[in-house]
């Protein structure tokens, strides 16, 4: 698994938490789960123009 480091603002931090609290997990496997899903969701292409082209470029 590869590691990043991501700064959140206090308000952001505190919202994972209590998402992730809901929900029975650590504000750290929301977070994964949620960049995953995005990620998973991205074009192939950075040249789709689809609407969620802009994320790659």
């Amino acid at each position: 698994m590869t590691e990043l480091t991501v700064t959140l603002s206090t308000e952001a931090a505190e919202a994972i938490a209590r998402r992730a609290e809901a929900l029975g997990c650590s504000a750290d496997a929301w977070l994964a789960a949620m960049v995953e899903d995005i990620a998973a969701d991205l074009p192939e292409s950075v040249e789709d123009d689809g609407p969620d082209g802009f994320i790659c470029r």
